[in-house]
């Protein structure tokens, strides 16, 4: 049995966004080629790639876009005064052949 064929293959490493930055910091100053980088980590091109894209992006995100708290906005009207006889329909077309029908039946 040759040296290449009695290797274990390598498990994959689950890594957090900030373990993934700290990947592309040592890659940046390790004066390497993405692919020597890669390499010598065990980290494959195509997880180094879109990691890398992932995080470029997220930094390119304005701040108010990445609260986690939602934001609400309380909305007055006037009171509408109706007649106790009136009726209405509502429908909202949700996409994908789902809509949303509401009534008041007189």
């Amino acid at each position: 049995m040759s040296e290449a064929t009695s290797q274990k293959p390598q498990s994959r490493i689950c890594r957090s966004p900030h373990q993934w930055r700290d990947l592309f910091s040592r890659f940046e100053q390790s004066g390497q080629t993405r692919d020597q980088f890669c390499l010598e980590q065990g980290v494959s091109l195509s997880s180094f790639s879109r990691w890398r894209t992932k995080l470029k992006n997220e930094g390119s995100t304005p701040r108010n876009l990445l609260q986690k708290d939602p934001v609400f906005v309380e909305l007055q009207s006037e009171p509408i005064q109706q007649a106790a006889t009136e009726s209405w329909d509502v429908e909202l077309q949700l996409g994908a052949d789902v809509v949303l029908r509401l009534r008041r039946p007189c």
